[in-house]
């Protein structure tokens, strides 16, 4: 039996293993914009967040921001989104919850089209029923509106029981927004510390099979 109706998934830490790649890719808006490169800490903080919110943190101006993002499109889909890898237990963990009657959501602040690329290269476009990505401009770009967004085309209403499963402080903070459970997994990309900041009574996993646990009863 199921103890939720929806589960909404992260994509970058949660369902796929992404780092290299978009570290990659970042490393380059620094290249082709002539600035020194930042540590390799403020690096890998741009694994989760939107790339025009990450690029303003390290000082770029608007317009300089949305070159970079432009520049890190253009390096992600020549080279970034290809090394992407499942993590382990997560192909049983999905066709388990999709076995039991579960509504499958990907909630994913990466770009939509990058998003949709993703998911079915990795074959698992065939276990979700939508997948929510952020869009160019500010429609779309936080959490806690591609949540919503998801949500809305999941076809939940009042009474549907939610749970968001993801890595991140970004991930923990769009599901309080929204007033659904949380799932924060620490085979990721954030820290549990970060995550119970913004969500007190998360759930914390160390690996994708756990989570069966916690969405079926």
């Amino acid at each position: 039996m199921k103890k939720y109706d929806i589960a909404l998934f992260d994509l970058d830490g949660t369902l796929s293993e992404s780092g290299e790649g978009i570290l990659d890719c970042v490393r380059q808006i620094f290249k082709r914009t002539n600035r020194p490169l930042p540590s390799e800490e403020i690096i890998k903080s741009f694994i989760g967040p939107p790339m025009y919110d990450s690029l303003k943190r390290c000082g770029f101006s608007h317009d300089e921001a949305e070159e970079g993002v432009k520049i890190y499109k253009e390096e992600f889909i020549k080279s970034g989104i290809y090394k992407n890898k499942v993590y382990d237990g997560i192909n049983e963990l999905l066709f388990s919850l999709k076995e039991n009657g579960v509504l499958l959501g990907v909630a994913t602040t990466k770009y939509q089209p990058f998003a949709d690329k993703i998911i079915n290269m990795l074959k698992l476009d065939r276990f979700f029923d939508f997948i929510g990505g952020a869009t160019a401009g500010t429609e779309r770009r936080t959490k806690e509106k591609v949540i919503h967004y998801s949500l809305e085309n999941l076809g939940a209403n009042a009474d549907s029981r939610v749970i968001m499963v993801g890595d991140t402080k970004f991930d923990a903070e769009g599901a309080a927004k929204v007033g659904c459970d949380f799932i924060g997994v620490l085979y990721g990309y954030g820290t549990k510390q970060e995550m119970e900041h913004f969500y007190k009574n998360a759930i914390f996993v160390n690996t994708p099979s756990e989570i069966k646990n916690i969405i079926l009863k």
